[in-house]
């Protein structure tokens, strides 16, 4: 049972002598979850959906696309590197500043960027302008990926914190899967640019969502001590039934902020920890996500089974994310994320040897699917509680960012592999090797380098 909200004045009066951050955060961790919490976790699925959306909507258009102008895949993948680049400068320019002037305002920056990035796509008329324009879209969607992983955290009691992160996490292939039936309804009646128009009413109409339903997070309000807030604390407080504070401790400031707090002697060693992990698993999740349709293809299967088998390792993998948010309730996060990213490295090495049996090999899609998308929300997670308060976002955003870098990487890095006369046994095994390595220093990092 939630606890409910009440108005400014039927609130509980406020505490003196309890304007701790550590107190608010205890009370927050222990009190159930108010329907405002339940609402941001909501919108936090909502941006990350449309991110799923809009990071695959060149895909979904590129085969109108290519018709329509006349293009090949060389120039269509300049295309999709514009699009990742955009992203991981996205990540790393705009989600610091969601330490510094907060979650929200850089949301409504990052969706503002989003849509006018899409509804530039629509209208271009050469391939130089729609990579520029992919750009623009591409820093929205980076800094939009490293914010809401500290809102969906932030807004969380300790019982539901993973589960809720996962909720968020998961957005991203709902809403690539829903973004896939929805663009192919389009094109089976419009040319490619209705996809991208698509994407930029999506993301105008979660503009007043976020405006007027999600609320600036406590957590940043705790640590960003400015003129008037207390009383925006204090109305938050309000909304999330907890009662307001009479007052600030002093001295609650912390000294750095940002970069400055992510790169401090006490944090850096827990920092390049968590990116290498991050680093590792995007190496193997981009593997498998770029190169499994074409294996299968290679197998003697056609195209159609090829987007079958992405859309069922899409499907388990929603699955396998909420399963381990579910899971972490009780459970030690540690060992679900690399018991998730052993298992990962497994079925990947095994996808590489299974027989061309196409229900085996959407078997063991489905799997792979399962432990990726749960080792990824894990991630997220562990990502959430390896940064505090002051530096959650620009920790996100420094270990999203590094990860863009290493998404696109990682399928150059395998055409490589195959290229040089490697087999899809043996770039599969290297590829699921790296996951086993990722699972690893996941274990033995976590309680050395995490705060709590």
């Amino acid at each position: 049972m939630t606890v409910p909200e009440l108005p400014i004045s039927a609130a509980a009066q406020p505490s003196p002598g309890e304007g701790g951050a550590q107190d608010v955060r205890a009370r927050l961790d222990a009190a159930p979850m108010s329907r405002t919490q339940i609402i941001a976790i909501a919108i936090t699925f909502l941006l990350s959906a449309l991110d799923g959306y809009d990071v695959l909507s060149v895909t979904f258009a590129a085969p109108a696309l290519t018709v329509a102008w006349g293009i090949g895949k060389a120039a269509l993948g300049i295309v999709l590197a514009a699009g990742l680049g955009g992203m991981a400068v996205g990540a790393f320019a705009l989600a610091p500043l969601a330490d510094v002037v907060g979650r929200k305002p850089m949301i409504l920056v990052a969706l503002a960027l989003m849509a006018l990035g899409m509804l530039l796509c629509a209208f271009a008329t050469s391939l130089e302008e729609l990579a520029l324009y992919r750009v623009i879209a591409g820093l929205g969607i980076g800094g939009c990926v490293a914010i809401i992983n500290p809102i969906a955290a932030e807004f969380a009691n300790a019982r539901y914190r993973a589960l809720t992160v996962s909720i968020m996490a998961i957005g991203y292939p709902v809403g690539g899967m829903v973004g896939g039936l929805g663009a192919a309804l389009l094109l089976a009646r419009y040319d490619w640019r209705a996809v991208f128009l698509a994407g930029f009413v999506a993301a105008l109409l979660l503009v007043p969502v976020v405006i007027l339903a999600l609320p600036e997070s406590i957590a940043y309000l705790l640590t960003r001590r400015r003129e008037g807030s207390l009383a925006r604390l204090n109305a938050v407080l309000v909304r999330c039934g907890q009662p307001p504070l009479a007052a600030l401790a002093e001295g609650g400031a912390p000294r750095r902020r940002g970069y400055a707090a992510v790169f401090a002697r006490d944090q850096i060693g827990a920092t390049l920890w968590i990116m290498s992990v991050n680093l590792l698993l995007v190496q193997t999740i981009y593997f498998f996500l770029s190169w499994m349709p074409q294996m299968i293809a290679d197998a003697g299967f056609p195209a159609t089974r090829a987007s079958l088998a992405s859309a069922v390792a899409n499907l388990a993998g929603a699955a396998g994310g909420l399963l381990l948010g579910w899971l972490a309730r009780r459970h030690s996060l540690r060992g679900l994320v690399s018991g998730q990213l052993v298992l990962m490295g497994v079925m990947t090495a095994l996808f590489g040897v299974t027989p061309p049996v196409f229900p085996l090999m959407l078997l063991i899609s489905g799997l792979c699917g399962f432990f990726l998308f749960g080792a990824a929300s894990g991630m997220y997670a562990a990502l959430a509680t390896t940064f505090g308060d002051e530096a959650r976002a620009a920790g996100t955003g420094f270990v999203s960012g590094t990860g863009r870098v290493s998404s696109a990487i990682a399928p150059a890095a395998a055409g490589w592999l195959f290229h040089a006369g490697l087999g899809t046994a043996s770039v599969s095994l290297i590829f699921g090797a790296i996951s086993l390595l990722a699972g690893a220093l996941l274990f033995w990092g976590w309680k050395r380098f995490r705060p709590c």
